[in-house]
């Protein structure tokens, strides 16, 4: 019987040993994760916002597909800082006030301009919004309204980079949150020659896909609105 229990001692003393060593090993790997509070919030607000008032077109519903939003840093072309990558579908209440569209952490420096795509959905994506896609293909803006009393519903499959300069440099610090504002003016989209396009009209398609794609510094603006007003601070 001493025999047999000379011989396990070492056994149990190996096994407590390696347990240990796993244990201790878990542990190594369990670090507490650090979470940074948000010091970006980026909200966004339509409007009319143009000197055409004849009253000829009314925009009830304006729903942008936008992909991979990016934050520029100063004076270097080459360095983004991702914000969302989406697609996100920005429901743009007409007139309202500012909406909260996310809020998230970049590193402290100075960003000069904002990234974003306008974006058509590809064939391998999920639809966020199911009039975003249907029998006649895959969509990036959708607008409802009405023109001279006639009801209609603008599709563009158009698909555009865009890159807005803020008119003052932003400066993101770890701690405390600034607050900015993309504000789009969808009704410039059918507006040539300073009158407005009837958007049913199938000859006037080109055009206002190209008001979309092309306008950007009529059509988007971004700015610091740190009192969430709607106007650049």
């Amino acid at each position: 019987m001493k025999t047999r229990i000379i011989k396990r001692i070492p056994q149990l003393f190996i096994i407590m040993i390696l347990t240990g060593i796993v244990i201790l090993s878990g542990c190594s790997n369990e670090d507490p994760v650090t979470t940074q509070a948000d010091n970006l919030e980026f909200n966004y607000t339509g409007s009319r916002d143009t000197a055409e008032s004849s009253g000829a077109l009314i925009l009830d519903t304006v729903k942008i597909l936008l992909k991979d939003i990016k934050l520029n840093v100063s004076n270097n072309n080459n360095d983004s800082m991702n914000f969302r990558t989406g697609p996100y579908v920005l429901y743009l209440y007409l007139n309202s006030p500012v909406n909260f569209m996310d809020a998230g952490f970049l590193p402290e420096g100075t960003y000069d301009r904002v990234k974003f795509m306008i974006h058509k959905l590809n064939d391998n994506e999920s639809v966020p919004d199911p009039e975003f896609a249907d029998a006649g293909g895959r969509y990036s803006v959708i607008v409802k309204g009405s023109y001279l009393g006639i009801p209609f519903i603008y599709k563009s499959a158009k698909s555009a980079h865009q890159i807005l300069a803020f008119p003052n440099s932003l400066f993101l610090s770890p701690s405390g949150k600034t607050n900015i504002t993309l504000k789009v003016l969808p009704y410039i989209w059918f507006i040539k020659n300073g009158v407005y396009m009837d958007p049913a009209d199938e000859s006037n398609r080109n055009d206002i896909d190209n008001n979309i794609k092309n306008n950007i510094n009529n059509n988007f603006r971004i700015f610091i609105d740190n009192d969430n007003n709607g106007i650049p601070d």
